[in-house]
């Protein structure tokens, strides 16, 4: 009887270990997997590159990790996300959704910039519009997604004609929307952006009133979940390196930049080169960046967005840049 019992106490433990082992190996699987955000729209190019010339994955592959794409149609879908362990990094975010998720509690960081495009957002009105300029606005409806880099715009253009944001309707409706309400005739402008302001100027239908030149940097930025950031280096220099790979090939090969964007996305090949003159593509996180950032956070607390102010030192992280540079 006790050597039954011996045996039987003997199997149980060699059951649980293996159990562990199993667990454990799982784990270890499920942690050498990167999910990463792709979004080739309003016209990410170097994620585009990245992910069609399979640069993140040679870069990953040297660390025996798996890359896992995910799309997502909001920056607060990608802080969800993230907040649920489903998402790694999110390589294009744009800063008034970033400063509002992180504000609301979400434990990301910048850890790079990634692209500015200011003539790449646009008040605009329909083309036949008796509206001439941003002060003719005044008491009449704009349709804006609130509390994005395009509401920012509208703040900001209004400042700069001498008016306040209360002196318009503001109608909280997304980009799309807004321009389908504008074309219906339904609000009096709308803020618009590419690459649906390109097409929309191309066809005559729109008259831009203004656009982000001198008022905005339209700054995108990189960010991860802090977790990542701090205990996995390695994969976020990694992750920067592919980045700046694409950006090298975007430099060196134009012509074939432009291909492999328009079939990404089915735009001409001369509206992807007309659009892609407005952006500029780089990660450093230059002091006027990151002052562009805190203007962002200010509007945001102003409007009531965010609650409190932010603390930058805490949300951008430089290690990485810093790693690569």
């Amino acid at each position: 009887m006790k050597q039954n019992k011996n045996w039987k106490a003997s199997a149980a433990l060699a059951l649980t270990v293996i159990i562990m082992l199993t667990l454990g190996a799982t784990y270890a699987m499920a942690a050498e997997k990167l999910t990463v955000s792709y979004n080739p729209m309003p016209l990410n190019v170097p994620s585009i590159v990245m992910k069609e010339m399979g640069f993140l994955e040679e870069s990953m592959g040297e660390l025996g990790v798996e890359v896992e794409y995910k799309s997502f149609l909001a920056g607060y879908q990608m802080t969800e996300a993230m907040a649920a362990g489903e998402l790694d990094i999110a390589p294009v975010m744009g800063g008034t959704s970033t400063i509002t998720s992180y504000a609301g509690g979400r434990d990301l960081q910048v850890f790079a910039a990634y692209g500015q495009a200011p003539a790449g957002f646009a008040i605009a009105v329909k083309a036949d519009s008796p509206v001439e300029s941003i002060q003719e606005l005044e008491g009449r409806t704009v349709g804006v997604p609130v509390g994005t880099e395009a509401h920012y715009l509208l703040g900001k253009a209004l400042e700069e004609a001498g008016l306040e944001l209360k002196e318009v309707q503001t109608a909280n409706m997304l980009v799309p929307d807004a321009v389908t309400a504008l074309m219906a005739g339904h609000i009096d402008a709308a803020a618009v952006v590419e690459p649906v302001l390109s097409r929309l100027q191309t066809a005559g239908q729109i008259r831009v009133l203004r656009d982000g030149v001198g008022l905005m940097p339209g700054l995108t930025v990189m960010t991860a979940r802090r977790d990542i950031l701090e205990q996995r280096p390695d994969i976020m220099a990694a992750f920067l390196k592919a980045h700046n790979r694409s950006l090298r090939y975007m430099e060196d090969n134009p012509e074939e930049t432009i291909e492999l964007v328009a079939q990404e996305t089915k735009l001409p090949a001369e509206l992807v080169q007309k659009i892609m003159a407005k952006y500029t593509f780089a990660p450093q996180l230059t002091p006027e960046l990151a002052a562009s950032l805190d203007n962002t956070a200010a509007f945001l607390l102003a409007v009531g967005i965010i609650r409190e102010p932010v603390d930058l030192e805490d949300l951008i992280n430089f290690t990485v840049l810093d790693s690569v540079q």
